[in-house]
């Protein structure tokens, strides 16, 4: 039987850096730096300050910080992301926000990490 997802319930907070292996949900308060999930899902609750480097980022609360999604990124319709975004595929519903600039298609994929700032890494 798999592990179940690490979940940051709401109302609560963690500042630093997480390394993942596997899904994740957050649904609380997290700022730092977020590196390595499978899939990371940011819930209608959840509130994000940082850089994430995931293989698959679902948005449905608050995230501002530079994002490189490996695979995917998709913003939901209650989501808002603020930052740079760079991903091979980009997915945003009606009513998501999307703030910052955005690189997608297979170049996107080959990205370098995203920065705190929110810049790529040169």
């Amino acid at each position: 039987m798999p592990d179940p997802p690490l979940v940051l319930v709401a109302g609560s907070a963690f500042d630093g850096i997480l390394v993942l292996h596997g899904a994740a949900r957050i649904d609380g308060r997290m700022s730092g730096e977020i590196l390595g999930a499978d899939v990371l899902h940011i819930g209608p609750s959840g509130a994000v300050r940082a850089s994430v480097e995931a293989e698959e980022l679902v948005v449905a609360g608050r995230l501002e910080g530079g994002v490189l999604g490996r695979q995917r990124v998709e913003l939901r319709a209650t989501g808002c992301l603020c930052g740079r975004v760079e991903t091979p595929r980009l997915s945003v519903a009606e009513g998501g926000i999307l703030e910052g600039s955005c690189r997608t298609g297979e170049r996107a994929a080959r990205a370098p990490e995203a920065d705190r700032d929110g810049r790529a890494a040169p």
